[in-house]
């Protein structure tokens, strides 16, 4: 065979090898494709079905159940003495006060505060009492044309991850400081060091022994499973309301601190409704459930609770269950409202009222 000969062979070798390659490589693309579109299409059918292991919304906090777990109500917290309230803020605050008999126009400021508030975790405010009507505004929130008289920079001593430190008393102190020093006026502060550490530490052990969510499960139990339609009907029935975090709300009817009285959540992950997806969504379990101590009188808001969970069961085929999927009768309601009542009585003695505005702040829903 001649050179030209075995030239010929060597390309028609290379043009079988490419289009070889170029058919595995299609063939491999389709099976890729085929293999996606059919976990799509599986995806389609029973994404929306309980994955087996129930992870509701409130599952990183503290549940009531029939069964009293140590004994809640006797929990030791600050006297009543020490959280009394105190104007204007209330008993939760670290209150550096800026007087004056000039008038400060809101940017003023607010772009002194906002220079330094960062190194501040814990919840604080720059508050105003504004010009002409005396009301305390926000000045993050208020018009750029307010205008105040008395500032106030207050930080709040406690929240879930725990009491205030010295070092933020010591940053919030630094920005009244440097207020006072733009606009001329001298600082009052509500209480000491000392006792804003020992207020701090009173109000961590409150937060400790009233964080507590009361939840009511509905499981399948006639029904296989309970689908989006029906549950949308049953919620509405029940006077929820689709809304914030893709899930149903009883909204409070009246005015006050507390928007929801409480919520009603997939039991299962990610615990949410698919607005755009509800006609073809299934469970085999839901989730109703409130903060008891930021929803004002909360005996009255875990009855509505359970007058909706005896709903939602009766319309989807379910029966009612406690935190822990077991039967929730009515002996186990009755234990859960002893506890409901103790913790609201506990919070008004310590001068806190459930559902107030220092409640819902220490416990944000």
């Amino acid at each position: 065979m001649g050179l030209q000969g075995a030239l010929i062979i060597l390309g028609l070798l290379v043009m079988a090898i490419v289009a070889l390659n170029a058919y595995d490589r299609g063939r491999i693309k389709r099976s890729l494709l085929a293999m996606f579109e059919t976990r799509i299409r599986r995806r389609g059918a029973n994404d929306e079905a309980p994955s087996g292991e129930a992870v509701p919304p409130w599952s990183e906090r503290r549940v009531l159940r029939p069964k009293v777990e140590g004994d809640v109500e006797k929990a030791k917290t600050a006297s009543a003495e020490e959280l009394s309230p105190e104007e204007p803020f209330g008993s939760i605050d670290f209150i550096v006060f800026l007087p004056g008999d000039t008038i400060v126009e809101r940017d003023a400021a607010l772009g002194i505060y906002k220079q330094s508030e960062y190194l501040i975790d814990k919840p604080h405010r720059l508050y105003g009492q504004r010009e002409g009507n005396q009301s305390w505004g926000n000045l993050s929130r208020d018009p750029a044309i307010a205008r105040y008289g008395l500032l106030a920079l207050a930080l709040q001593l406690a929240d879930r991850s725990g009491a205030v430190t010295e070092s933020e008393l010591n940053a919030i102190s630094q920005i009244g400081l440097k207020l006072a020093d733009a606009l001329d006026r001298p600082t009052r502060f509500n209480m000491t060091f000392e006792q804003a550490l020992e207020r701090a530490n009173a109000l961590d052990k409150f937060c400790s022994a009233y964080d507590v969510i009361a939840t009511i499960n509905v499981l399948a139990d006639s029904a296989p499973v309970f689908r989006g339609p029906a549950i949308e009907r049953a919620a509405h029935e029940a006077r929820l309301e689709f809304g914030v975090r893709n899930i149903f709300h009883r909204k409070n009817p009246e005015a006050g601190a507390c928007q929801y009285l409480y919520s009603l959540a997939n039991l299962y992950q990610p615990g949410s409704f698919d607005p755009l997806r509800l006609d073809v969504f299934q469970t085999q379990g839901l989730t109703l459930f409130m903060s008891v101590p930021s929803v004002p009188d909360p005996l009255a808001v875990f009855t509505d609770m359970v007058d909706a969970a005896r709903i939602l069961a009766r319309r989807l085929g379910g029966r009612l269950f406690d935190a822990d999927r077991k039967p929730l009768s009515d002996a186990g309601v009755r234990a859960i409202r002893t506890q409901i009542q103790g913790i609201a009585d506990h919070m008004v003695q310590h001068g806190i009222n459930p559902g107030s505005l220092n409640a819902v702040r220490l416990f944000p829903p």
